[in-house]
């Protein structure tokens, strides 16, 4: 089986939530072709993301996707800057390799978690993720305690039992203007924050688990402040409290805080994750599919955790393919914790360019049957992306 076709889709223009999805097609010698994402779709540095993918597969033309391994490794060591590392290298390297596994498992008739090893559990705990923006159809921002309170119960009466929200990144009106959280916080921030906690506690009640995420807002000082505030409530863990770029940070904040720690969106590759391992200064990692490294080095780190009694949650924010992708990844994997359906997910704008519209059952999901990842794209994809394609010539 050789390679004879790669298309990028950079969905970039559409006027409406701002996210940004990158997706690969690769195509085969032999009719089958696999799916694969870049997990940046927000932010900024996507056309990069797009850019690395279309210098990758001038590469890839003609090399068989069942060798993993070695395509792997080529990119990373052949390519001079890969080894640097980095969101933009880890993305290319990730999209593509996702595509080759569904290639393999198309190509074998198997579903990819069966060439990971095969299941450890029939299907996976799920929680609701991102509830400053509403939980339903429509992205939009909240600010009133009472509004954080009525999302969670959504995702309740759905059958989540467990939510995660930022509560410290909008203001009292659901605005990000002005809101600084370096250093000593305020008291009226600090407020803002527990009052949100508070009332999603009192509103779900004791049996639902709460994650806490500071997106890297927060530093040592404000987050160990912050995290002291909000202790009394059962957090289940508490993520991204810092930037990832200096790992003693992290240690210490751990070594100050009695909640559960969690990071990984912005750590790419088994060396990404050493030093935190080593320090046993995260307690949940959460390698992204899209940015990671792939399936490839997804199950090498989350390996490496086991070692070090680390769980792992794949950090999802991306289309149907990421989504299908992770579940495949988590199902396979003996350390998994929880799932992370991201309320992007419910989006009309997402779920246009899927055919597969997976969605968790009473806050389970079930990892698609289907060979490969068990996704397509639709005709609207084409429609809608700046495309490029690159054939054998």
């Amino acid at each position: 089986m050789k390679i004879t076709k790669i298309e990028i889709f950079h969905v970039h223009t559409r006027p409406q939530s701002g996210q940004r999805p990158i997706l690969v097609k690769v195509s085969t010698d032999e009719g089958i072709y696999g799916l694969g994402e870049a997990g940046i779709a927000y932010g900024v540095g996507g056309s990069a993301a797009a850019g690395i993918l279309k210098d990758y597969a001038a590469l890839l033309i003609g090399e068989d996707p069942f060798n993993t391994e070695a395509i792997w490794e080529k990119l990373f060591k052949k390519t001079f800057w890969g080894q640097g590392g980095g969101t933009v290298i880890f993305s290319g390297i990730s999209a593509f390799d996702i595509a080759f596994w569904d290639i393999k498992g198309k190509a074998l008739n198997l579903p990819v978690y069966k060439l990971l090893g095969g299941k450890n559990r029939e299907d996976l705990r799920v929680y609701a993720s991102q509830l400053q923006f509403g939980w339903g159809k429509e992205r939009k921002s909240k600010g009133r305690k009472e509004e954080y309170a009525e999302e969670a119960l959504k995702a309740v009466a759905e059958g989540y039992d467990a939510v995660k929200v930022d509560v410290l990144a909008h203001d009292r009106n659901g605005s990000r203007e002005g809101v600084f959280l370096e250093g000593p916080l305020p008291s009226e921030t600090i407020k803002i924050g527990v009052e949100r906690v508070e009332a999603i506690r009192n509103a779900v009640g004791p049996d639902v688990d709460i994650i806490v995420e500071n997106h890297g807002h927060t530093d040592l000082v404000s987050a160990i402040q912050f995290a002291k505030a909000i202790e009394e409530f059962n957090i289940f863990f508490y993520e991204e409290i810092n930037t990832p770029l200096n790992p003693r940070l992290l240690k210490e904040a751990k070594r100050k805080i009695d909640i559960p720690l969690a990071s990984g969106e912005r750590i790419y590759s088994r060396w990404g994750f050493l030093p935190f391992l080593e320090d046993r200064s995260i307690d949940v990692i959460q390698p992204d599919l899209g940015t990671c490294g792939g399936f490839t080095e997804f199950k090498k780190i989350a390996d490496m955790a086991h070692i070090f009694e680390v769980t792992v949650q794949a950090h999802v924010a991306g289309t149907g393919v990421a989504e299908a992708a992770s579940l495949h990844a988590e199902i396979a994997i003996p350390n998994f914790c929880i799932h992370e359906h991201h309320q992007k997910t419910l989006l009309p704008e997402y779920e246009e360019l899927c055919v597969h519209n997976y969605q968790p059952v009473k806050g389970r999901y079930k990892v698609p049957e289907l060979p490969g990842i068990g996704q397509d794209i639709t005709e609207k994809l084409y429609q809608i992306s700046d495309y490029v394609s690159i054939e054998a010539s």
